[in-house]
């Protein structure tokens, strides 16, 4: 079997792109399923969250800082940390 060349990279070297840092956990009514998504600048994952939130599609938004596991935007929770700690 022969991998296609677009999933051909050479051994050793390591990804093209950055790995991802947030997630972006959304919550939404039955019969809906939630959706992780994942981002590598929390500017992104910020503005996905708030997205969401304004376009009422969710009932409840986070985003976690993959690192430490840290919850750096839920409202519902009370939890919005300034710019600086993302």
């Amino acid at each position: 079997m022969t991998v296609g060349s677009r999933h051909q990279r050479a051994p050793g070297l390591p990804p093209p792109w950055p790995g991802d840092r947030y997630e972006v956990l959304c919550q939404r009514l039955a019969p809906f399923s939630g959706t992780r998504d994942q981002y590598h600048f929390a500017q992104f994952a910020m503005e996905s969250a708030r997205a969401l939130e304004d376009a009422g599609l969710a009932t409840r938004v986070a985003v976690i800082r993959l690192a430490d596991d840290t919850v750096i935007y839920d409202p519902v929770g009370g939890v919005e940390l300034p710019q600086e700690q993302w």
